[in-house]
């Protein structure tokens, strides 16, 4: 699965370490909480490739791949349906 940020989207790191997603089109706005803000920033250093993302994230927190990935799955479906992401 790869995916790449919605047109319009901007991003915005808060102090609190939750990330910021706005689309100027649909004027939706979400809040990421620090895991997510990690999934998301993983995503955009490689590309939108899921399996990579997931790879160093799993290696970074010392936990099982697959979770990491079907959690980040759950999470580019949830932005992919809010419009901020779509599917390539």
């Amino acid at each position: 699965m790869t995916i790449q940020t919605a047109p319009g989207v901007t991003q915005r790191m808060l102090p609190n370490g939750c990330l910021q997603l706005t689309c100027r089109s649909t004027r939706r706005q979400v809040e990421c909480e620090p895991a997510a803000a990690a999934m998301w920033i993983a995503l955009k250093q490689h590309n939108g490739d899921v399996d990579r993302a997931s790879a160093v994230l799993a290696a970074l927190w010392e936990t099982d791949v697959d979770q990491i990935r079907q959690d980040m799955i759950a999470l580019a479906g949830s932005l992919c349906s809010l419009g901020l992401l779509t599917e390539v």
